[in-house]
């Protein structure tokens, strides 16, 4: 493993409330979660997981010799649990000191070239968000009807010369150990926001999410 490469960190969940075992399908030729452990193949990946099923799948597959598996603690389990929590419980247990990269087996299309040029961002950044940038006019409603956000109705702008809305999308959140200990948050008080494209930021959480997705890796082949 390079000395470079980022530490991974994936949280994988045996139930998946609106995507019956979304993690075990089969995505390609590979079960979901596997994708993303065999993808970033030249990372250190460390999973906490409920599941004993997926703790098996990867302590008996030879592919995944640099994914460290851990079953979640038992006061760590259900559906109310903050993520956040889980990744202290992780950093303080091992006192782990570098920065690390969260990530979801339910991106599939997230490369390892964007994580990888993402991650060189920490040092002059404490986090590192992926985003969608949106060069677009956007409103919000109040009580009093509905108010522009980066834009002034009267005055006709090209989109492209508008304020950036940058739209968290969670395919990945890279930050110092200090960032989420200090602020129990996974974006800090210096973080850097960084676009990906659409595929990319493609999260599988709903049935025609899985449905779409599927399509889109066959065309992608």
């Amino acid at each position: 493993l390079g000395a470079n490469v980022i530490d991974i960190f994936i949280l994988i969940k045996h139930n998946s409330q609106r995507v019956a075992r979304k993690n075990f399908r089969r995505f390609g030729s590979e079960p979901l979660f596997k994708r993303t452990l065999l993808k970033f193949n030249k990372h250190q990946i460390f999973v906490d997981t409920d599941s004993q099923e997926i703790i098996d799948l990867i302590t008996r597959d030879n592919r995944l010799t640099h994914v460290n598996v851990f079953p979640r603690a038992e006061t760590l389990r259900g559906d109310q649990i903050s993520v956040c929590d889980l990744i202290k419980d992780f950093i303080e247990r091992n006192n782990f000191p570098k920065p690390l990269a969260q990530i979801h087996v339910t991106s599939p299309f997230l490369s390892q070239n964007t994580l990888n040029l993402a991650s060189q961002q920490i040092g002059q950044y404490d986090s590192v968000v992926s985003c969608n940038a949106h060069n677009s006019r956007f409103w919000r409603k109040e009580n009093y009807g509905y108010c522009p956000i980066n834009h002034n109705p009267v005055k006709m702008e090209q989109t492209q010369d508008l304020p950036t809305i940058y739209e968290e999308n969670s395919a990945f959140y890279i930050f110092k150990p200090e960032v989420i200990l200090q602020y129990n948050s996974r974006i800090g008080q210096n973080p850097y926001f960084y676009p990906i494209n659409s595929t990319e930021s493609i999260d599988i959480d709903t049935e025609n999410d899985w449905a779409f997705a599927s399509v889109l890796k066959d065309v992608l082949k």
